[in-house]
């Protein structure tokens, strides 16, 4: 896969992210959000399985030892993931929660430059605090009162969490895809996944005090469409794009796309739901993009010093 197509391929995965939040908010009904999750974790293993049995079992095959940390990728960014971002959105306020996450791209920058070597430039630095800046923008409207922190102690805590486990599942990719293709670790990730969070749908416990199937005669389409989108886009194609674009350009480039879900959300969220775009969501966009741009942009190497070399 070309450089070009892979970085088309990332930026259709944040766009599909940031519109995630639009679909849970139509889809979920009267669901459980773990229940929702299920559906959602079950239409993109049903799509991985079929895909997996038409690929060669030589490429399907994983070592027995790899299963294991495999089991732990699929907790930290899928099955405990989503249930810990599902429960601190109780807690917290959509704001918090979205400048909250944007701190796993920093977390990850950090993480690579000091445990992997990974040469963190001025550049790199300047494009993060761009990102970081646009969020904010775009997430408070330019009012930064609107962020607090005192009621919702809880869920900032649990949205923190999320935001190590994202970095965490980021960076712990390298390891595994330097020995297998992103698409067979992404299905075995979902597989696993699945297997986490079926006891937590299927019964009844603090997650879910009514078990899904008491509620199967109640799931609409708008269930169905909405969680089946949410498995075929952002499970599917999402993690497969994040975990080739890892594999290729490093987590902390990668993460740093992560960004642009923000800007993504708020337009759908105006389109969708008429929730309004100020000029700061403008500016905040802007940012972000460029931001973006610049943390991806290659490094030029000075003319003399081509010269010196020859």
């Amino acid at each position: 896969m070309s450089k070009k197509v892979l970085y088309f391929l990332l930026t259709l995965t944040v766009i599909f992210w940031g519109t995630s939040f639009a679909a849970v908010k139509i889809g979920i009904g009267n669901l459980a959000p773990v229940q929702f999750l299920f559906l959602r974790t079950m239409f993109a293993t049903i799509i991985f399985l079929m895909i997996l049995c038409k690929t060669p079992k030589e490429k399907r095959k994983i070592d027995k030892k790899d299963i294991q940390y495999i089991i732990y990728l699929g907790f930290m960014g899928i099955g405990g993931y989503f249930i810990v971002q599902y429960t601190a959105l109780q807690y917290t306020t959509t704001v918090n929660a979205s400048l909250l996450v944007g701190v796993a791209p920093i977390l990850v920058a950090i993480y690579s430059c000091v445990f992997l070597k990974e040469k963190l430039e001025l550049r790199r630095v300047n494009g993060i605090f761009m990102c970081f800046i646009g969020i904010i923008l775009i997430i408070t409207k330019g009012n930064i009162s609107a962020l607090s922190f005192q009621k919702t102690m809880v869920g900032d805590i649990l949205m923190l969490l999320n935001a190590v486990m994202l970095a965490t599942f980021s960076i712990g990719a390298k390891k595994i895809l330097n020995k297998y293709d992103p698409f067979i670790v992404v299905a075995y990730m979902n597989i696993f996944a699945l297997i986490m969070i079926a006891p937590f749908a299927l019964t009844s416990n603090f997650l879910s005090p009514v078990p899904l199937m008491s509620k199967i005669h109640d799931i609409d389409m708008k269930v169905i469409l909405s969680s089946l989108y949410l498995g075929v886009t952002c499970t599917v194609i999402g993690y497969y794009g994040w975990y080739s674009a890892i594999k290729e350009f490093g987590a902390s480039r990668t993460s740093v796309f992560n960004y642009i879900n923000p800007l993504v959300a708020s337009i759908v969220s105006f389109t969708l739901f008429d929730e309004g775009i100020t000029v700061f969501t403008i500016l905040g966009g802007i940012s972000i993009i460029g931001g973006v741009t610049l943390n991806n942009m290659k490094s030029r190497v000075p003319k003399k010093a081509i010269a010196n070399q020859n």
